[in-house]
């Protein structure tokens, strides 16, 4: 996951409707023989108003067998399974997007005239990672009184840039929002988590989203989305302090309630050995309209 990283492409303006290439390569290492990995992927861009998609393939080596469906949330998923033995799986994620007009910053609304529907009620209520009754006097502290939409996101944002350090290896994927407040400390996705649960705390429906951050080559980054009654679903980024993200410096590859729902790999394999993630690095170009397998290989070629 990555940090606060790189500039705003937003500010020059030279990025309106470009289209960027990028590149995803994973790498897992094995202490004894692999006879099965099964795999969900969740690597490929996924459309919606800020971006669309030109073109995408995954790949594994060994070779897979995939299929794809689309998940509960909506998110294009590939399902790999490796039969071939082996000790070593790199998974590869290539694609090429185009980024949308940029919306201008959005208008505020007051709380009293913000009534989300059922079909938002989901993304209210607590999950595996987020509690959102346990940050409710923290939510309430931080935007103070009669807050409007946009000026608690704005609050929430910037309070959790300012109070929760980056720190690799801080947390584990199972570390909850209110485990990361009360230490103060961690990646993007448990910013994110945190963000979220106060904003849910607050009767802001807020998702996790999971994908790339295309200012810096890296790992894969996260941040939410909150809903704007008039606009739909907003990026924001509280890793960088942004309360709504700026123009073409994300690209979405999964949302969900949390992590839980938007891995961007998650799976299991057999063998009498153990083994995990050696090393993950993605790249999003902005000179370039294609992209290979290759390219994606190269990543970790770099890191040799």
């Amino acid at each position: 996951m990555q940090a606060n990283l790189g500039g705003s492409l937003s500010d020059t303006g030279s990025h309106n409707g470009i289209v960027a290439a990028y590149s995803y390569a994973a790498r897992y290492i094995y202490s004894d023989v692999v006879v099965q990995n099964d795999n969900f992927l969740r690597l490929t861009a996924s459309a919606d108003e800020y971006q669309t998609p030109l073109s995408a393939e995954v790949l594994t080596k060994p070779a897979c067998r995939t299929v794809w469906f689309l998940d509960v949330s909506g998110n294009i998923t590939h399902r790999a399974r490796v039969t071939t033995p082996h000790q070593e799986l790199t998974i590869l994620s290539i694609g090429v997007v185009r980024f949308g007009s940029p919306r201008e910053y959005p208008g505020d609304i007051g709380m009293g005239e913000f009534a989300p529907g059922s079909s938002l009620e989901q993304y209210l209520t607590a999950t595996p990672l987020v509690h959102p009754d346990q940050l409710a006097e923290s939510a309430r502290s931080i935007v103070g009184d009669s807050p409007s939409l946009v000026e608690s996101v704005e609050k929430i944002t910037d309070w959790v840039y300012r109070n929760v350090q980056y720190t690799k290896s801080s947390t584990t994927v199972d570390t909850t929002a209110e485990e990361v407040m009360s230490a103060g400390a961690g990646v993007c996705q448990d910013m994110a988590h945190l963000a979220l649960g106060l904003l849910k705390a607050l009767g802001i429906p807020s998702r996790y989203v999971c994908g790339l951050l295309t200012t810096e080559v890296g790992e894969t980054h996260a941040w939410l989305e909150f809903w704007h009654p008039e606009l739909g679903w907003i990026p924001s980024d509280p890793t960088r302090g942004q309360a709504v993200a700026h123009h073409g410096e994300l690209i979405k590859f999964a949302v969900g309630r949390d992590y839980t729902e938007a891995s961007p790999v998650s799976g299991a394999f057999v063998s009498r050995g153990s083994g995990g993630l050696e090393v993950a690095l993605a790249q999003v170009r902005f000179d370039r309209d294609s992209v290979t397998f290759d390219d994606a290989l190269d990543l970790i070629a770099s890191q040799e």
